[in-house]
């Protein structure tokens, strides 16, 4: 996912991702292995499924998140910092993709709900956090405008079956 990324990426964007990551750059290598372990795992759970605005997208957002966090604390141990490190790249991802204003929302609204669901699940191993956001996205609730999220703080969302 972050190759897929950073070959995305115009001279301005690809500045942009090179400053941030070196203003931060042990939650850089963190943020490379996350990505690379989240997308191993949503191809094993849901194959290609999860590159639509459906509940694998969801999980897929949750999950990025809580692998950041967790990967981003062992290399400090402020969970705090490493929560903003998280929404921060996740929100400067969202920002650079041509995504329509309702799948925008929804996936900033899933990435701030994996913020959220780290907590329930900072300490629990794999497969016990991937069997976690599977339930929270066999719970989600579909959407149809941006303002619906608000409809549901403390859920995952989506927008097609």
């Amino acid at each position: 996912m972050l190759w897929q990324i950073i070959k995305k990426l115009d001279f301005k964007q690809l500045f942009g991702l090179f400053g941030l990551f070196l203003k931060n750059p042990l939650f850089a290598i963190s943020t490379f292995f996350a990505t690379k372990a989240c997308v191993e795992i949503v191809y094993k759970e849901f194959g290609s499924r999860h590159h639509l605005s459906n509940r694998a997208n969801a999980f897929r957002h949750a999950l990025w998140v809580v692998l950041i966090i967790q990967k981003s604390l062992y290399w400090k141990t402020d969970a705090e910092k490493a929560i903003k490190w998280a929404i921060k790249f996740t929100t400067w991802h969202e920002d650079f993709s041509p995504n329509e204003a309702l799948e925008r929302t929804m996936d900033l609204h899933n990435n701030h709900m994996g913020a959220i669901y780290f907590e329930a699940v900072k300490y629990k191993k794999k497969a016990e956090i991937i069997t976690f956001l599977k339930q929270k996205a066999s719970e989600a609730q579909k959407i149809r405008a941006v303002e619906d999220t608000k409809k549901h703080p403390n859920k995952l969302v989506y927008i097609t079956e």
